[in-house]
């Protein structure tokens, strides 16, 4: 399957970095004490954050005009509707607005950033400033608004001085797909994965971070699949663009990106006319972190109030889906998990981890002790550092 080109030849659009030095965080009335409760983590990186518990937009328009804030953030779930909604709607491309309830309001496109779950102004805020921490390119690999995705590169380091001969040229960097979680479900976007992009361009490696058709949306089954083949192939199209490895990338995927991770490793065996099939390019790896490794055994579990379900509701189509029901992929695999997760039961990778060594692959695995599903992609964590010190050098340059 090749990757899609936007009809228009519309270029990348570059988003350049805006390091932040303030931040003010809208409430509801009432909620203010629960936003001060996630200052902390900004704070500790230089970034003052203030909180103001009002549903009236003229003070904060009046911030931003005068470059008194650099940034809003909002808890609007309870003041969708009012003015806040609309002034979210209507911010310069410079300003991010970050809405940190289930779903986005009214009217703001694909440069709102979420935060979700019980920390989710924590984690609302943390992605603000990763997206703010390094540029990248958003290149669409299709004409739908969600087949897109993020292209980070490494800051060349400046050459020492040389003598009269021209210096060497560098090697151009590796690229890593990136592919986020969620339980394939619309509230869930790649902006969950963009402080490990901003983590890993500092180590010099090139990230693509994807965005994929999701189900509650306009994805599930095909659509979701299709999506990931083409953005996989599309790394070709990115090679040719831009100066990164030619190579096959390495995909790294996390929770239900993790089995889309395993299954774009498993197209090559994919029936002909089945969605994916006749890849123009194949993973050279896959680490799959925290993992629905396996669709049957997640749909027998209920995982997820019935994510398997959703996202492939005929089982007669789970064959295909299924990267456990296609093994061996024969491509290296790695495959971590905490064994205090509690959104994906350890037991699907471990049980998986048998049966693709039995069925053939080369597959490494990694417990975690101790950690639970989102620490593993959290670049402060332990856990990553232990990731990465796993997997380099010998995944990322190869």
């Amino acid at each position: 399957m090749s990757a899609r080109i936007p009809p228009d030849g519309a270029p990348p659009r570059v988003c350049a970095s805006l390091p932040l030095r303030s931040i003010i965080v809208l409430t509801a009335k009432g909620d203010a004490e629960s936003a001060r409760n996630a200052e902390d983590w900004p704070r500790r990186h230089g970034i003052e954050v203030r909180v103001s518990a009002t549903d009236e937009p003229d003070t904060v328009r009046e911030a931003l005009e005068v470059g008194r804030v650099d940034a809003v953030a909002a808890a609007i779930e309870a003041v969708r509707d009012a003015p806040l909604a609309a002034l979210a709607a209507g911010l310069a491309a410079r300003d991010r607005w970050i809405d940190y309830t289930p779903g986005p309001a009214p009217g703001v496109g694909d440069g709102c950033i979420f935060g979700r779950g019980p920390f989710s102004l924590t984690w609302a805020l943390q992605h603000l400033m990763s997206a703010n921490a390094h540029p990248y390119e958003r290149h669409h690999y299709g004409d739908h608004p969600d087949q897109v995705g993020d292209l980070r590169l490494p800051v060349p380091t400046p050459d020492p001085p040389h003598g009269p001969d021209p210096p060497p040229t560098p090697d151009p960097p590796p690229l890593l797909v990136l592919l986020h979680g969620g339980f394939w479900r619309e509230p869930y976007r790649r902006d969950v994965m963009a402080p490990l992009a901003v983590d890993l361009a500092k180590r010099g490696i090139a990230t693509w971070n994807v965005e994929y058709r999701r189900v509650g949306g306009s994805g599930g089954c095909p659509q979701t699949f299709l999506d990931v083949a083409a953005a996989i192939d599309f790394t070709r199209e990115l090679a040719r663009s831009r100066r990164i490895s030619a190579a096959s990338p390495a995909v790294l995927g996390h929770s239900a990106g993790g089995h889309l991770a395993l299954w774009s490793a498993a197209r090559r065996k994919l029936p002909p006319g089945a969605p994916g099939a006749g890849p123009s390019v194949t993973p050279s790896r896959v680490i799959a972190v925290g993992a629905v490794a396996d669709l049957a055994a997640a749909r027998r579990l209920h995982l997820g109030a019935g994510a398997v379900e959703a996202l492939v509701p005929s089982a007669a189509d789970q064959g295909w889906a299924d990267p456990a029901a296609l093994l061996p992929l024969g491509i290296p695999q790695l495959l971590v998990h905490g064994d205090r997760d509690e959104s994906v039961p350890i037991a699907l990778a471990r049980d998986y981890v048998h049966a693709a060594r039995s069925a053939g692959d080369r597959v490494e695995w990694l417990c975690l002790p101790g950690v639970t599903h989102m620490p593993p992609i959290d670049p402060a964590s332990d856990a990553w550092r232990e990731i990465l010190a796993h997997v380099a050098p010998q995944i990322f340059r190869s």
